[in-house]
């Protein structure tokens, strides 16, 4: 069985900006994107919530290249992004955006980046960015916001404390989940410290959960109202307990760890590729630990955002229809409740 790799935060860790940019393809939490293919970076009006018509927020990307031999060497570079509506409380917005390059292309090398390399932006094709956001920007807002909403965010004087328009930015590291339950001393120790330094995150952190010490109580509480006989939570909680501060798990063509048995989609809920009509196949989860990172602002949690599981479905093929240099993929969220 192959084994699903984990993405964690480490937020006591230095982290050199600079790594975070393109060049160096960061899977990473917050901040601005950063993109990958330069040039064809979506028009503003593509990035904003198709209900109450505000930016989406950009939440993390992932690097998850392909090096199949069936793919031909088409996804040397691949990234997934996903933006989500901070400002709709029911029936949320979400946007996830697959981009992936060869090793031949207009804006890389195809030797490793190095940190004293020359900086490589989007602006060197006459792209500019929102300097809020970091989405595209337009011609109607000075080339430098990539709406009046995020214009007026900037010079506001008024208090911005319940807006959220970037969030905190961090690395996403990798971790090994093999399924195994036993782990030697090595392992245990690294999970130890990994669990410590949850429990500190979890502790100082002003998320939606920040005052839930208890992992358990905290994941069975986001379940839905915490029914302890459920196997699907059993099993999350059994899955999850050597590596409690995961945030991501990557199971290309695997399934999804579901945390309930509520609100998990039958196969004709998930919509075929719109490119090539494949049926999409599971490729990665976003886990509900990571709202102890994105320091939301403190509102009703009816409010808040809030999740099980976000499950990201993508096309199998990767296929790159119309040279289309960002398609759309499809997200499905379990509900907290």
């Amino acid at each position: 069985m192959a084994s699903v790799v984990l993405g964690t935060i480490n937020r006591n860790a230095y982290v050199d900006k600079s790594k975070l940019t393109s060049r160096f393809f960061p899977s990473k939490v917050g901040g601005k994107p950063a993109w990958l293919d330069l040039r064809y970076i979506l028009e503003a009006e593509k990035m904003i919530c198709t209900k109450c018509k505000i930016p989406l927020v950009f939440l993390c990307q992932l690097y998850a290249p392909i090096d199949e031999p069936g793919f031909q060497g088409q996804c040397f570079h691949r990234m997934l992004f996903v933006f989500f509506c901070n400002d709709c409380i029911s029936d949320r917005t979400f946007l996830v955006l697959r981009s992936q390059l060869s090793i031949k292309n207009d804006y890389y090398s195809d030797a490793p980046p190095k940190v004293n390399d020359p900086e490589i932006t989007s602006e060197s094709w006459d792209v500019k960015l929102c300097k809020i956001c970091g989405c595209k920007a337009t011609v109607e807002y000075e080339n430098m916001y990539c709406s009046l909403y995020h214009k007026k965010f900037d010079i506001s004087s008024e208090s911005t404390d319940k807006k959220i328009v970037i969030l905190p930015e961090y690395e996403i590291n990798e971790d090994v989940d093999d399924g195994s339950s036993e782990n030697d001393d090595d392992e245990s120790s690294n999970n130890d410290e990994s669990s410590d330094e949850y429990c500190e995150d979890t502790n100082n952190s002003i998320g939606t959960l920040h005052d839930i010490e208890n992992i358990d109580e905290a994941l069975l509480e986001m379940a839905y109202s915490g029914d302890k006989d459920d196997v699907y939570f059993e099993k999350f909680k059994n899955t999850i307990a050597s590596v409690p501060g995961q945030i991501i798990r990557y199971d290309r063509l695997g399934i999804p760890l579901w945390i309930c048995s509520k609100c998990i989609p039958q196969s004709n809920e998930i919509p075929p590729c719109s490119y090539c009509g494949s049926e999409r196949q599971f490729e990665f989860q976003i886990m509900p630990q990571i709202l102890y990172y994105l320091k939301l602002p403190e509102i009703p949690a009816k409010e808040s955002f809030n999740f099980g599981v976000l499950a990201i479905y993508t096309c199998p093929k990767s296929c790159n229809t119309n040279n289309k240099q960002y398609q759309e993929e499809f997200l499905w969220q379990q509900s907290a409740l």
